[in-house]
This record gives C-alpha cells, sequence and structure tokens, in this order.
C-alpha cells in the first residue's frame, strides 16, 4: 500500500485483492486449513490501517521511505541480515523504523498486553536501529503498529523510559 500512493487504496481495493493475498500466504506456508482465516485478517488490517490517521501517516508518502527494505549488519558473531517492514525520514530529520504486527488482543488489560508486546520485540527493533544508525547518523525513533488495535508504540532506542502510547507520533 505503501509503494501505490497511499490515496489509491480504499477498502474495495483491499477486498479486490483477496485471491492474491491468498496465494501469497499459501506461498509462505500457511496451513491450508488456516488460509480462509488469515486472508481474512489481512483483509481486515489493511482496512484498519486506512481507518486510522497513525496507520496513514506511517504508510504515506515520507521522504527515503522504503518497505520490506534488506539490510546486512556485521557483527562480532559474523553477518546478521535483517528486514525492515518500514523505513522513512519525517519532517523533522528524524528516521523511523516501523515493524507492523498483527497481534490481535481480546479482552482488557490492553495497555498491559501492548507494554507486553514491546517489551518482546524492542531487542529487534533495537537491532534493526543498530543496523540503520550504522549508514543514517540522523536521530532513530522506532515503533510498532498493529493495525487490528489501531495502536502504535513508539521509542528512541536505548531509551530506558517507557515508550510513548499516545496516537500522536
Amino acid at each position: 500500500m505503501a509503494d501505490i500512493a497511499l490515496e489509491n487504496w480504499n477498502a474495495d481495493k483491499i477486498r479486490g485483492q483477496r485471491d492474491r493475498f491468498l496465494g501469497e500466504l499459501r506461498l509462505l506456508g500457511v496451513d491450508e486449513n488456516e488460509l480462509e482465516a488469515s486472508t481474512e485478517r489481512v483483509i481486515e488490517a489493511l482496512c484498519r490501517v486506512l481507518d486510522d490517521e497513525t496507520g496513514c501517516w506511517l504508510l504515506q508518502d515520507h521522504a527515503e521511505a522504503a518497505s520490506e527494505l534488506p539490510l546486512t549488519i556485521d557483527t562480532p558473531a559474523g553477518l546478521d541480515h535483517v528486514r525492515l517492514d518500514r523505513t522513512f525520514v519525517d519532517e523533522h530529520g528524524t528516521r523511523w523504523i516501523i515493524d507492523f504486527k498483527t497481534s490481535a488482543h481480546e479482552g482488557g488489560a490492553r495497555t498491559a498486553f501492548l507494554d507486553s508486546e514491546v517489551e518482546r520485540y524492542r531487542p529487534q527493533l533495537e537491532r534493526y536501529a543498530d543496523a540503520m544508525a550504522a549508514i543514517d547518523r540522523r536521530p532513530i525513533r522506532v515503533g510498532l503498529y498493529f493495525p487490528l488495535l489501531q495502536a502504535f508504540r513508539n521509542w528512541t532506542p536505548g531509551n530506558l523510559q517507557c515508550p510513548e502510547s499516545s496516537d500522536r507520533y
């Protein structure tokens, strides 16, 4: 969606891609018994992005934007290959690294759930930030976006403070 101008997308266009999503999920090895439900989940997540100001902001056209950007890090243990779901530079010159999560959460304690997901994925995003910092000296922020929940958590890598949970970036 980010590669084709976001304003060209709507719920009908997303639903029209159903067979494509199903085929791609099949190629990724999703079990045949789960294909239908997984395809519906993809459609729901993408439609929710369009209905969310933050989701649209993440996918809109930004400077140096890239989706599924592969990077290689030279570590003491050898080469480490990573793939960034989304990265861009905002109007303030900050490099953003976004990881999309299709987690769903039923019931209460939504804030606790999101906090636990931040802690779960913090090492991964901090590794991505290290990879980007090797080639980009701008300030970096990382974030997790949950399209099914229309929730966004972001922080400055290495910062020990709690991540920001507001709807503003």
